[in-house]
C-alpha cells in the first residue's frame, strides 16, 4: 500500500504548531492597555526623600520622565512570571524610543532595562544613551562598581524601535529593528545588593543619581527560548518540506 505524501503546507503547519508552545510570549507590560505599570503588576519605585519622576500613558505609549530637578532614580520593577533561566534560555521583546538622556558619568545611563536571572550570577542590564546601548559589568575595585562594558553605537532617539534580547547558555545577544547590535557574556551583579541579588526580577527606568532620561515605551514581553529539541523538530520539518518538493519534481 502506497502512503500519501504529506503536502509541504501540512508539514510546515505541523512543525510550527509543535514549536509554538516553547516560544509563547507573556506580556509583562503593554502601554496599549492605557494603564500605568502599577495597574499591570509592577511596583513603581522612587528614592525616599527625593522628588519622584513622572509617567503617563497616551496613544499606546508610556512616557517615563526622570529629568525633573531633584529626581534621584525612578522606575518600575516586578518579578517575571516566566523564569529567567539563563541556561535553557529566554527572550525579552520591547519597544522603546529615547526622548532625551543625560549622564554625569561614562558608567551611568538615564534609562536601563535590568533582567536578574533565576541565578542572579547570570544577569544582564541594558543601558541606553541617545547614541549607544551598552551593558555594565561589575568591578568591586572601581569606585563606580558598575562600569561600562560591551555595547554598540546606535541612534536610540530616531524612532520607536523594537528590541529583542536573547539570553541563553551564559551569553546574551541584542537586536534592534531585526538587526543584530552586539552580544556578550552574562554578568554577576549580586554584590550590588537589592535588586541585583533577587531572582527573576525585571526593572525598567532610571536607576542612578547621576543620570536622567525621558523615554517612550510600548510593550514588554518575555518568552522561553525554544529548546534544542524544538529547533531540531523545526529543521526536520523544513527538511521534509524540501524533500517532498524534490520528490514531486522528480515524479
Amino acid at each position: 500500500m502506497k502512503l500519501p505524501i504529506p503536502t509541504a503546507a501540512t508539514l510546515l503547519a505541523l512543525t510550527l504548531l509543535a514549536a509554538t508552545p516553547a516560544a509563547r510570549a507573556v506580556v509583562l507590560y503593554d502601554a496599549a492597555a492605557g494603564t500605568l505599570p502599577s495597574a499591570q503588576g509592577w511596583f513603581t519605585s522612587s528614592t525616599a526623600g527625593a522628588v519622584a519622576g513622572s509617567q503617563s500613558v497616551a496613544g499606546g505609549v508610556l512616557t517615563i520622565d526622570s529629568t525633573g530637578a531633584g529626581v534621584v532614580a525612578f522606575g518600575n520593577a516586578r518579578f517575571s512570571p516566566v523564569a529567567l533561566d539563563a541556561t535553557s534560555g529566554y527572550a525579552v521583546d520591547f519597544s522603546l524610543k529615547l526622548l532625551s538622556e543625560s549622564h554625569a558619568s561614562a558608567n551611568r545611563a538615564g534609562f536601563s532595562l535590568l533582567l536578574v536571572a533565576s541565578n542572579p550570577a547570570q544577569s544582564v542590564e541594558l543601558s541606553f544613551w541617545d547614541n549607544r546601548v551598552w551593558v555594565p559589568s561589575f568591578d568591586a575595585a572601581d569606585p563606580d562598581r558598575f562600569v561600562q562594558g560591551a555595547g554598540a553605537a546606535f541612534d536610540t532617539t530616531a524612532a520607536m524601535t523594537d528590541y529583542r534580547l536573547v539570553v541563553q547558555g551564559g551569553g546574551y545577544s541584542l537586536s534592534a529593528g531585526g538587526q543584530a547590535l552586539f552580544s556578550g557574556t552574562l554578568q554577576n551583579y549580586a554584590a550590588g545588593g537589592s535588586p541585583y541579588n533577587m531572582a527573576n526580577v525585571v526593572f525598567f527606568g532610571d536607576n542612578s543619581s547621576r543620570s536622567s532620561a525621558a523615554v517612550a515605551l510600548g510593550a514588554v514581553s518575555v518568552s522561553a527560548v525554544p529548546e534544542p529539541g524544538t529547533w531540531a523538530l523545526m529543521l526536520a520539518g523544513l527538511g521534509a518540506v524540501a524533500g517532498a518538493g524534490r520528490f514531486r519534481r522528480r515524479a
